[in-house]
């Protein structure tokens, strides 16, 4: 009896333990704040990740994540704001929200889109895919499936162009098999400074591989993509791997003149690193610039002939011309950049990027949940 009693025991152990390692469930419903009826068919995701579902009829809902971390978790229904969400999964394994989304008032002021679909709206257009898609290989295999529902104003006293859709720009990524829903917040070409900003949350589906050999290119274009960029670097910073991954840093005092750097040898931002908000982030602080290049790649003729500066041979590290050089700079008022082991970076909009993380746009992003096959 008690050999019995110890076995039903260790089961019960091996059980528990079994759906502690099953990731997290965060469900809930979604509702309207005036009326308190569900809204069924709402859009419920992770932002950057391929996380994602729609409430059924009842307006409920229900996520599964596999790894611990930070998400941003996003609620979007025509006609209402957008409602987020920080959530940090960790030790509490099931979360239940009751989610209220408030009516939004439309109102473009003296902003007046373009109804018709004429000779503008279609130059409009294609400054839009230039700005979002980008100009790299894989931006070549992209495409967007609803372009009419794109909408444009050019406003001649800002001398801007500014884009609108009230549904998700879906985009067909041929080259790394996803199917994008982008959520488009804001997004403004300012001619007269000289800066495009776009803004908006983004939630992947894979594509079903009919091949073998087509999964097999799917997968190497994506840890093409993911290698070398932001989210790569920030997840090397944080595990202490910057040089064995390929990764140069210095410290430059501007970008503008690139003979001007103040320490010609290699930067170890891990030791710089202070803990984050949790134990799952770190901070990293820092001055001026910070002049990053990736030596395991080189730039590309896209890279070239369409983003390059002037032309310049913009290489003043120790490593070969023509590898990927990028710089980052904290935004004005920010002290640091808190990020976590995946590359998740807590406020985007708490630094800038340029140079080739600057080319690298919606047709070169993957998931913040992805993870290279070994």
């Amino acid at each position: 009896m008690r050999q019995q009693l110890s076995l039903i025991t260790l089961l019960l152990f091996l059980s528990v333990g079994l759906k502690a390692q099953n990731g997290f469930t965060i469900s809930g419903t979604v509702s309207d704040a005036e009326t308190g009826e569900t809204l069924p068919f709402a859009n419920v995701f992770f932002a950057e990740t391929t996380y994602g579902v729609n409430t059924d009829a009842d307006g409920r809902f229900e996520i599964k994540v596999s790894e611990p971390g930070t998400y941003d978790l996003i609620i979007r229904f025509v006609g209402y704001k957008t409602y987020g969400l920080n959530i940090r999964l960790e030790d509490e394994r099931s979360l239940y929200f009751d989610v209220a989304l408030t009516p939004e008032e439309v109102n473009l002021g003296s902003v007046t889109v373009t109804a018709e679909k004429d000779e503008n709206w279609k130059r409009y257009l294609q400054i839009f895919k230039d700005t979002f898609l980008g100009f790299s290989k894989n931006a070549s295999q992209c495409k967007i499936l609803n372009e009419d529902d794109l909408d444009f104003y050019y406003d001649r006293k800002e001398n801007a162009l500014y884009a609108y859709s009230k549904v998700p720009i879906k985009v067909e990524n041929k080259a790394l098999g996803y199917l994008i829903d982008y959520y488009l917040e804001e997004f403004k070409v300012d001619y007269s400074k000289r800066l495009n900003t776009y803004f908006g949350y983004t939630v992947f589906t894979e594509m079903e591989a009919k091949t073998k050999r087509r999964a097999r290119v799917w997968e190497e274009n994506r840890r093409k993509a993911y290698e070398g960029s932001l989210q790569h670097f920030f997840s090397s910073v944080f595990e202490g791997k910057l040089e064995e991954e390929g990764y140069i840093v210095q410290v430059a005092k501007d970008v503008t003149n690139f003979g001007r750097v103040l320490d010609p040898t290699n930067v170890n931002l891990r030791e710089w690193l202070d803990q984050g908000q949790s134990d799952l982030s770190r901070q990293l602080p820092f001055d001026n610039f910070l002049y990053v290049t990736y030596t395991k790649e080189r730039e590309t003729p896209e890279y070239v002939q369409k983003a390059k500066p002037g032309g310049k041979l913009n290489s003043v590290s120790a490593s070969r011309l023509g590898e990927q050089i990028s710089w980052i700079s904290l935004a004005e008022g920010k002290e640091a950049i808190e990020f976590e082991r995946t590359g998740y970076v807590y406020d985007p909009l708490s630094f800038y990027s340029s140079g080739y993380w600057g080319f690298e746009k919606v047709a070169d992003m993957v998931p913040i949940n992805y993870k290279p096959k070994q």
